[in-house]
């Protein structure tokens, strides 16, 4: 090789010992590490204060007053009169199927005896 090709840089660099880098540098796992840490933890953030306030709300139903004993009658009362008012609607029914039965029964003998009569002719 002549002496002048020898300095050419072309030829120095494919002299030259390689080694595999990594191609991104720790800082930046490092930063992707962070990152899902930090969205790890809005996560549980959110959720406890979800759950805070589910709780806030059950401590409130347990420490709400008492319903006066006046309006537990006026319930007692109403819940009385719709149960009134559904046995008689049920006895009214129950009455007109049997009603409608007996109704259905004698038309039938109707319509057998009809029959036997149409028959001969």
């Amino acid at each position: 090789m002549r002496k002048v090709d020898s300095k050419r840089l072309s030829l120095q660099l494919s002299r030259q010992s390689y080694s595999l880098t990594p191609r991104r540098g720790a800082g930046i796992w490092l930063g992707l590490i962070a990152a899902v840490c930090a969205i790890a933890a809005l996560a549980a953030a959110g959720f406890a204060l979800k759950r805070s306030h589910e709780d806030v709300r059950k401590l409130d139903a347990l420490c709400a007053p008492p319903v006066s004993e006046q309006k537990l009658r006026e319930q007692l009362a109403h819940a009385q009169l719709a149960l009134e008012q559904e046995m008689a609607s049920r006895t009214s029914l129950e009455d007109r199927v049997k009603d409608s039965a007996a109704e259905i029964q004698r038309l039938q003998t109707d319509l057998a005896f009809l029959r036997k009569q149409q028959k001969p002719n």
